[in-house]
């Protein structure tokens, strides 16, 4: 687990572990119920490893807790069966010579030994956290499954037989157990690009809409700039007949058509300038105040579709939460800036009923998962950057808050 994962204490804890770890199974040992002491090692491996180790996805430290599992187990169960083959003694014959069991003891731990490297190695290239959590509870109740079957085996031919026909099911067992391991993963990867497929769908519907606004807008002030020499006219005009208080009305009235049309909001990255342009003329047709405190930072090493990814996801929710609150209470705070090497995105707004969690997701309220799985697609999109998103809400407030270096990109 260490070379795997990244300890959250200080050694003594792990040393105060183990032997905690030995002194219970000690305990297991002496009941002599060999299903109790596969229960304990499999569900002792995964829960010392999820309290002491830490992963960007827990799935991957409980897979490899039940990899741990097998291996022990296998290791274990072919050191005492290699050597029936190799002397001609029974199984029986083994387990009750004191002698025997402890030259049986010293060839497991060779094995052991002997096969970690590759272990850690393989381990460290299989992608555990695409395994979904119900793959990995089949693949618990199969390990449990595999060691009784191989148990109630052992006690009726132990007495007659060497070790060939349990080596033989052992290695039948381990290939069984490879090719589900490599068959979950092929399907957890195949819906993971579907799911991707799906999101650059959606990530190419919203810069079209984008773009077509955009050019909305660019339409509205051609034609806005067209008549400026007729506005201009017509202004002189009613200056000259003295009426000043209608002049300047006139004048408000240009200014306001000429501000709607350029963008309240300016910055150096173009999407961003588009997306938050959009979403404040949506707020205006919902009565919501939106206060932009943007720092003029550099966003080039987000991809444009992250970007549309993560704003428009976030902005679209305060919108929709903001929508459900009475005028007074419709705020969203935009917060970007750079902290230290960091950049901070922070979204806040108002809101108005529960919030439902569905584990990881944000369930909305009125029903479905909409709401949740544009978070979703906020956390994989910042997630490709090495970036943290946190969630927080006081029960009138609620916040994401994300935090990404430009220095650590992750090119997938």
């Amino acid at each position: 687990m260490d070379d795997l994962f990244e300890r959250k204490y200080t050694r003594r804890v792990y040393v105060l572990a183990w032997l905690l770890f030995v002194a219970i199974a000690i305990v297991f040992n002496f009941t002599g119920i060999a299903i109790l002491k596969s229960i304990y090692g499999i569900v002792s491996a995964c829960i010392l490893g999820l309290l002491l180790f830490k992963a960007q996805n827990k799935r991957r430290i409980v897979g490899a807790g039940v990899f741990f599992f097998l291996y022990l187990f296998i290791i274990d169960t072919l050191s005492v069966l290699f050597f029936t083959i190799f002397s001609g003694k029974t199984i029986e014959m083994v387990r009750s010579n004191v002698v025997l069991l402890f030259v049986c003891g010293l060839g497991n731990q060779i094995m052991l030994l002997c096969f970690y490297k590759p272990i850690v190695a393989l381990m460290k290239k299989h992608k555990f956290d695409i395994i979904t959590f119900q793959q990995n509870l089949f693949l618990i109740i199969l390990a449990l499954f595999e060691a009784a079957l191989l148990i109630y085996i052992m006690s009726f031919i132990d007495k007659t037989s060497s070790g060939v026909m349990l080596t033989m099911m052992i290695t039948g067992f381990l290939g069984l157990d490879t090719y589900l391991i490599y068959l979950f993963e092929t399907i957890s990867q195949k819906y993971e690009l579907e799911r991707e497929i799906d999101l650059k769908k959606q990530q190419e519907e919203m810069q079209n809409s984008y773009y077509h606004s955009i050019e909305t807008q660019y339409d509205h002030s051609r034609r806005l700039i067209h008549d400026i020499k007729n506005h201009m006219q017509t202004l002189e005009e009613i200056y000259s007949e003295g009426s000043n208080i209608e002049a300047k009305q006139y004048a408000k009235t240009i200014l306001e058509s000429m501000d709607t049309f350029s963008g309240r909001f300016k910055c150096k990255n173009r999407v961003l300038t588009i997306i938050i342009n959009d979403k404040i003329l949506k707020c205006d047709d919902q009565s919501i105040r939106i206060d932009t405190q943007v720092e003029d930072l550099n966003f080039d090493f987000i991809d444009p579709f992250d970007m549309t990814t993560i704003f428009s996801n976030l902005l679209d929710n305060a919108i929709e939460a903001c929508s459900k609150v009475s005028i007074e209470r419709r705020e969203i705070d935009l917060k970007i800036y750079k902290f230290n090497e960091f950049i901070t995105i922070s979204v806040r707004n108002y809101y108005d009923g529960k919030l439902v969690w569905d584990k990881d997701s944000l369930v909305s309220t009125k029903g479905g998962k909409h709401m949740g799985l544009g978070l979703k697609n906020v956390k994989s999109a910042v997630e490709k950057y090495e970036g943290t998103m946190q969630r927080k809400s006081d029960g009138e407030h609620f916040e994401v808050k994300i935090l990404m270096s430009p220095e650590s990109r992750t090119d997938i």
